[in-house]
């Protein structure tokens, strides 16, 4: 492994791929630490953290102090080992990794204890203790989710198999109906070859007549009685041929009604499956973003989107976070109403996915290829691919942009669909991966990241297949993308609207009388976005503010009092509701972060308690898990505002400073 490892070096060396090399450096440390070659564990740690803070990647830089700090503990250098991970801890807990900072807090502990600086061993090892119990409540919560949403999903995949069955017992009556439509059209069909051998008869017995007439003209005194025996017969049968016609005739009639009925049944059964539809289409259009975020983020913008039925199989999102713009153009399997329905399950596993890492990680920390590798994992897990032949193949094709207008970045992602960028009169392509967002051959390979700059007034394109794939003109064949190309670099300098018309344009002239193949979805945006900036944490001077902050729980305390360090506010703390009523009957206070769960007396309690002696403090209550029912409780016991943890630094200063400016 060292040798090849070692290979790898010359080679990325001459390729100047400075983030392979950060990588391997960090492999060639672990191996030599596996092997007690601390010395050249730590001379390959040093080079990656060299390059990590090259490149500014903070946690694998955290990481790497903790490499070293554990390396040097090894060789009994403790001083040196205390250096590296009280480094590490600092930037764990800038970029809120519990975990790095667990094992940190752990290290310093042990080396403390090795030095004979007990107490600060004591404090290290407290901290750890408090750390590791507030990570595995985590675990535990995680898990409660887990089962709640297992739960969830048994209740709707129920709610499914009912739906099935009632739309599959719709399809036996309309199977039915069809049945006895084709019985009754038999019989109008027996009917009139009734009709036909009743007017041959008519004319047999004609014939008939009139050859009893000559007969009986030449044997009249002979036949007399005969032939008045034989009218009377005769008189007899026509009064039964009308008789039977009228009956023949009330049947026809009755079996026209009929008819008429199950067409009448067949149309409201068709207008009822349609109406369906269009509703489904209502809701559809519902769930998609509203044009709102496009017409706030971008100069210019224009969104082709043209169902092949009545609801689509193609689907765009866009959502914005704290100044991150996230855009994707998706392309479902199939078209109709099941690929109506996996777009509305798109939509939903971009939200989910997006919000998660927000709250759980940071806004920064969001990337492109990052987004389609969990949201292939929820496709894979929700429809039970396993790669078996009878497993669904159902999936997307998708391509996703995230835009950083303050930074003048943008990252993107795809999935068979590609991204095209027009700048300075010229189109560039960014190639998507070749394997879809479901099960594939490839799905344990990672979606490929391209992030690069951004220019004013770059047009930027996304799309599904549908726009290339479809036939036409005196050929009948496909568009093709370099077609595609050629238009957009014809068009990109219209305004975008007037672009979105050309697209269509082109597109109905070019099907011609043709059916439209497949849905299409063309994303068009010109980028050129205003972001105003944000007051940061160091520029912030409440050297004159007191804030109490009620917190039983040291890690929690630590981490709050390093977010707010840089405010230079006067930090005093307490650890349970009782001690926060008696400081706040003596002393002068700003604003207070209170915690629900306390012992002697808990959040809710003491904020109750603290309204009716000071209503002028305003009180901002904070809890672990956010529950409707907690926030409620909060509001009725006093508390000015609701927070949950882990917080979310942005919004949490912009709470504070609504109280406390």
């Amino acid at each position: 492994a060292v040798k090849n490892f070692e290979h790898a070096i010359d080679l990325n060396k001459q390729l100047g791929n400075k983030n392979a090399l950060r990588v391997i450096y960090n492999y060639l440390g672990v191996i030599y630490s596996e092997h007690e070659s601390y010395q050249k564990a730590i001379d390959n740690f040093e080079k990656s953290l060299a390059l990590n803070l090259e490149a500014k990647n903070l946690n694998e830089a955290a990481s790497d102090y903790l490499n070293l700090a554990s390396a040097l503990q090894s060789l009994g250098n403790y001083s040196a080992s205390n250096i590296r991970a009280q480094r590490g801890l600092e930037i764990a807990l800038e970029t809120n990794d519990l975990e790095i900072a667990k094992s940190s807090y752990k290290i310093l502990g042990e080396n403390y204890d090795k030095l004979g600086q007990n107490t600060l061993a004591s404090e290290n090892y407290e901290k750890y203790n408090t750390l590791a119990k507030h990570l595995q409540k985590k675990q535990m919560d995680a898990m409660e989710n887990k089962t709640r949403e297992f739960e969830t999903q048994v209740q709707t995949k129920e709610k499914e198999l009912k739906n099935t069955l009632d739309t599959l017992g719709e399809v036996l009556q309309i199977n039915r109906e069809m049945q006895l439509q084709n019985e009754l059209l038999n019989k109008e069909n027996q009917l009139k070859a009734l009709e036909v051998k009743e007017q041959q008869a008519r004319m047999e017995a004609r014939e008939k007549v009139r050859r009893t007439q000559i007969v009986s003209l030449s044997i009249v005194l002979s036949l007399f009685i005969f032939i008045v025996i034989l009218i009377y017969w005769q008189f007899n049968q026509k009064k039964k041929a009308n008789h039977l016609l009228k009956e023949q005739n009330a049947e026809i009639e009755r079996q026209k009604s009929e008819i008429e009925y199950q067409s009448e049944l067949t149309n409201k059964q068709s207008k009822k499956i349609t109406d369906s539809i269009q509703y489904a289409r209502r809701i559809q259009k519902a769930v998609l973003p509203p044009e709102e975020v496009f017409k706030n983020n971008f100069k210019d913008y224009f969104v082709l989107n043209k169902p092949k039925d009545i609801v689509s199989g193609d689907f765009y999102w866009v959502t914005s976070k704290d100044g991150i713009l996230i855009v994707a153009a998706a392309d479902c399997t199939g078209h109709g109403v099941p690929g109506a329905f996996m777009s509305m399950l798109g939509v939903a596993y971009l939200n989910e996915i997006v919000n998660k890492i927000a709250i759980n990680k940071h806004i920064s920390s969001l990337n492109a290829d990052e987004i389609l590798n969990q949201l292939r994992e929820m496709v894979i897990s929700s429809l039970h691919q396993t790669g078996n032949l009878e497993d669904p193949k159902d999936g997307m094709d998708i391509a996703l942009v995230i835009i950083d207008p303050e930074h003048k970045r943008i990252q993107y992602a795809g999935a068979y669909n590609p991204l095209y960028i027009v700048r300075d009169g010229k189109i560039i392509e960014y190639p998507a991966d070749k394997m879809p967002v479901s099960y594939h051959q490839k799905r344990d390979v990672p979606f490929t990241r391209h992030e690069f700059d951004l220019k004013s007034n770059d047009s930027i394109y996304l799309f599904s297949d549908g726009y290339i794939d479809q036939f036409g003109g005196d050929q009948g064949m496909k568009f093709m993308s370099g077609k595609f190309r050629d238009l957009i670099l014809k068009i990109h300098t219209r305004p975008m609207s007037e672009q979105c018309d050309l697209l269509d344009k082109a597109l109905n002239d070019w099907r011609g009388k043709r059916q439209q193949l497949d849905d299409v979805l063309v994303i068009g945006l010109q980028y050129s976005v205003a972001v105003s900036k944000e007051k940061s944490v160091a520029q912030i001077n409440w050297q004159s503010k007191t804030i109490l902050i009620a917190e039983d729980t040291d890690i929690n305390y630590f981490l709050l009092a390093e977010v707010l360090k840089g405010t230079k506010a006067n930090l005093v703390r307490v650890k349970d509701g009782q001690e926060a009523i008696d400081f706040i009957k003596n002393n002068e206070v700003n604003l207070i972060l209170m915690d629900i769960n306390m012992p002697r007396m808990n959040g809710y309690e003491a904020t109750r308690t603290i309204k009716r002696l000071r209503k002028d403090i305003p009180i901002i209550v904070q809890t672990a898990m956010h529950f409707d029912e907690e926030s409620e409780e909060a509001f009725k016991s006093g508390a000015d505002d609701f927070i949950t943890k882990p917080i979310d630094l942005k919004t949490f200063m912009s709470k504070i400073e609504q109280f406390i400016c």
